[in-house]
């Protein structure tokens, strides 16, 4: 079973959540977040996800979890940031477009 990060979960990273799990071979297993308890209410719990560690800094889940995959669902202008930050632990990303918002 493969045990999934999400740093930034809302209603399109929860699409994409939900059919990874539905495959059998994934689980989610962490989630950073700015609002936890509304991301619990509104998307962990309603989806039956079970055993999904909290946390509001990404450093600290990425220390605390031993991950196989992250998805981003921040919003664009923070892409660049987490998936450096996401880079230095060398765990697989999955990152929608667009990857930056500046050429800086």
């Amino acid at each position: 079973m493969l045990k999934l990060g999400v740093i930034g979960y809302g209603t399109r990273i929860n699409t994409i959540v939900k059919l990874l799990v539905s495959s059998g071979e994934v689980k989610l297993a962490a989630v950073m977040d700015v609002d936890t308890d509304a991301v619990k209410e509104k998307y962990i719990e309603p989806n039956g996800f079970e055993n999904v560690n909290y946390y509001t800094d990404a450093e600290k889940m990425l220390k605390n979890e031993k991950l196989d995959g992250i998805c981003i669902g921040t919003r664009c202008s923070l892409h660049t940031h987490y998936a450096m930050l996401v880079a230095k632990y060398n765990i697989p990303l999955f990152l929608e477009k667009p990857v930056c918002t500046t050429y800086k």
